[in-house]
């Protein structure tokens, strides 16, 4: 949670308060030792990284469950799951100090792209797996992409919000 003029002002304090304050943590923000911008760097894009293969683990986990649904329900599992990994990736991401708006679009564009392609991929695998042959289970690997989509960017997309509307 960035600490902001218009917060401090919500809360009583007064504006020298304010303005001795924000010049404090200015200050102290530009005199970080190059190490530590270096160790907030890696953190985020080690997060980033976890993130996509987590995406990737995730999505070859679901392979038994795209062999054993062929209705509604798969779409609501698919639907659950996503949103739980996306609660998972918000936590993580919401942790890391000082995330800029460039990282937040990077991470709102690079996931969900990378979350598609390997629901492609496993979807289209699953699809010419012997087993689904014998079932006769074919999906459309577009709409579950979608659908995972929407489940793992619900999370992170309310907290984008959220941040936007606390300000």
């Amino acid at each position: 949670m960035k600490i902001t003029k218009e917060r401090l002002a919500t809360k009583g304090w007064a504006d020298e308060e304010i303005d001795k304050t924000i010049t404090i943590l200015e200050k102290a923000k530009e005199k970080r030792h190059p190490r530590i911008l270096l160790l907030d760097k890696t953190v985020y894009w080690i997060a980033l990284l976890l993130v996509i293969f987590g995406n990737f683990a995730f999505s070859t986990f679901l392979i038994p469950i795209l062999i054993t649904f062929n209705n509604v329900s798969l779409y609501f599992i698919i639907l659950l799951l996503a949103a739980s990994f996306g609660i998972i990736m918000s936590v993580v991401i919401k942790d890391i100090e000082d995330l800029e708006r460039k990282h937040h679009l990077a991470m709102l564009l690079i996931v969900p792209i990378i979350g598609l392609i390997n629901f492609f991929i496993v979807v289209n695998i699953t699809n010419n797996n012997p087993i689904a042959d014998v079932l006769q289970y074919y999906h459309n690997p577009f709409l579950i992409g979608i659908v995972y989509l929407i489940g793992f960017m619900l999370p992170y997309s309310y907290l984008v919000f959220e941040e936007k509307w606390r300000r």
